[in-house]
């Protein structure tokens, strides 16, 4: 796989790699309706193995939709999507330094989330876990789309 991937031109390895980000973004959206169809849960199979070995998947730090618990919990949510947001929208183009201070300051966000949450100074909030795991992987989904294409700066 790795051979055919790097004979791919830069535009169509970016394709297939945005491609391949935005799908992995969709998959807690999609992997709860996808198992109720007889043919179609087999594409959940290989999400739900996955969301099993990556994440603690704790029923009460998982978002609810339309009557269905996500298949991750609510940080893990908001990093797959801010992967498949950030692929699908590339947008901003940063250099190597503005994205790594915006992965820095996500990275500290999330871990002072964690640690003011277990400290008991604020209650538990399913949506700050995923503003945080968004933020952290929104400009990672843009940066490795723009790697694959051969446009990243800096």
């Amino acid at each position: 796989m790795t051979a055919l991937l790097e004979r791919l031109p830069g535009k169509t390895l970016g394709r297939v790699v945005r491609a391949l980000l935005v799908v992995i973004g969709l998959g807690p959206l999609a992997t709860p309706f996808l198992e109720r169809v007889p043919v179609l849960g087999l594409l959940a199979t290989p999400f739900l193995a996955w969301f099993d070995f990556q994440c603690h998947r704790e029923l009460e730090r998982s978002f609810t939709l339309l009557g269905q618990v996500m298949p991750v919990c609510a940080r893990c949510f908001g990093i797959y999507a801010g992967l498949g947001l950030g692929a699908a929208v590339l947008r901003p183009r940063l250099e190597v330094w503005p994205l790594r201070i915006w992965v820095g300051f996500a990275a500290v966000a999330m871990v002072l989330d964690v640690v003011t949450e277990n400290l008991g100074m604020r209650p538990p909030s399913g949506w700050v876990r995923f503003l945080t795991g968004a933020l952290l992987a929104y400009p990672v989904g843009v940066a490795v789309v723009l790697t694959a294409r051969g446009e990243a700066t800096g």
